[in-house]
């Protein structure tokens, strides 16, 4: 555990260490309203690489990329400032070994005892192991999906690999998942083609093709509504 030595620590922040500082399948983190870490748990640690004492009290600039610094950084200022909580947003994380991972991640304002906002509480689930391990068929049809995703997949062809009808594929993707079977092929698809970006030197249109996007301009729309960035942007960073 690694938390920052805060006189009158609040309540809410003690009870969320608590919870989550023993759960290593978890990204668990607090951070201030400047945006410096409180707190880091083992599972946020070793996703970033760093020994948790080093990570409490940086920011996210100290250990993500540029541009998706700021996108953290902008949530998290809405979260405060408003009170807004973020429930359940699915964001692809690149680890420090360089290996892709799906999270679901939500943020809550945190306050103290008088109820001022003090910062922002996150916890990030990893789902691959979730989607992995749910269900046989639903696992088979991600391996193979994986396996080919440049090919023009249709909901009858995902169903017919996992063993399923359409409707009870659609059921077990949104309960399992909380996607349809298209969120989910659209998502396995940016994954491929944030593994070519990141991998090798090939072109948005070339890396469009091989992921199974109709053209470059629908590549860089789906690819921005999943990650908040362009291919490009993701690449530079």
């Amino acid at each position: 555990m690694a938390v920052e030595k805060i006189p009158n620590r609040p309540s809410a922040l003690r009870v969320f260490v608590e919870l989550v500082d023993g759960l290593p399948q978890v990204m668990a983190s607090a951070k201030d309203r400047e945006g410096r870490y409180l707190y880091v748990n083992s599972g946020f640690a070793q996703r970033v690489g760093r020994d948790a004492r080093e990570i409490v009290g940086g920011t996210v600039d100290d250990f993500f990329a540029a541009e998706l610094a700021a996108s953290y950084a902008a949530q998290d200022a809405h979260v405060i400032s408003t009170g807004d909580a973020l429930a359940g947003h699915l964001e692809l994380i690149v680890g420090s070994d360089g290996q892709l991972g799906w999270y679901l991640t939500s943020k809550s304002r945190f306050t103290d005892d008088a109820d001022e906002p003090v910062g922002v509480l996150v916890l990030s689930v990893d789902l691959k192991a979730q989607m992995d391990a749910a269900h046989a068929g639903l696992a088979r049809m991600l391996a193979q999906v994986r396996a080919e995703p440049g090919a023009p997949w249709r909901v009858a062809q995902l169903a017919d690999v996992a063993g399923l009808s359409t409707s009870q594929l659609e059921r077990l993707c949104r309960r399992t998942l909380g996607l349809s079977p298209r969120g989910l092929l659209q998502r396995l698809r940016v994954e491929h083609a944030v593994h070519l970006l990141t991998t090798t030197d090939a072109t948005a249109g070339e890396i469009a093709a091989a992921c199974g996007f109709y053209d470059q301009s629908s590549f860089t729309r789906q690819f921005r509504s999943v990650l908040g960035l362009t291919p490009g942007a993701f690449r530079r960073a």
